[in-house]
């Protein structure tokens, strides 16, 4: 499953989970499947994300398609303008810890994988997407 804008969503894509207004009533059931009409109701609705099965849109990094560990190397760089804020340095510090632990439970995921013989792109796929699939191939 993959959540995607719904400015990428096409129709055909099937739906992975139920979608809700703001005001938590249900709009569209899990498993519909989207057509151009329905698209543009959500939008319409000012719906911003769905979660649709599988994963038909190659996001290119954008959104959590980045490993943990290429996001904690990037928070120095994004806390940069904040080094004499103690608050925001302190931010800076729980969000490190936070991508460490995920990156360290990505990495052994991966290597979890790797060692029951996954493909590299299953390995990449479930390390990106941070799927808990034991090397046996049952779901966590």
């Amino acid at each position: 499953m993959q959540k995607i804008p719904i400015d990428l969503a096409r129709p055909g894509m099937m739906l992975a989970k139920p979608v809700a207004r703001e005001n938590g009533i249900t709009v569209m059931a899990e498993g519909m499947e989207l057509s151009q009409a329905l698209i543009d109701r959500l939008q319409s609705m000012k719906i911003e994300r769905i979660v649709v099965q599988g994963h038909p849109v190659d996001m290119g990094g954008a959104l959590g398609g980045t490993k943990f560990s290429e996001r904690l190397d990037r928070l120095p760089h994004l806390f940069r303008v904040y080094d004499n804020d103690k608050w925001m340095m302190m931010v800076l510090n729980r969000l490190q810890s936070y991508f460490r632990i995920k990156a360290a439970a990505q990495a052994a995921r991966e290597k979890a994988l790797a060692k029951a013989g996954q493909s590299d792109d299953e390995i990449e796929a479930a390390s990106v997407n941070g799927d808990a699939a034991h090397p046996n191939g049952d779901e966590a």
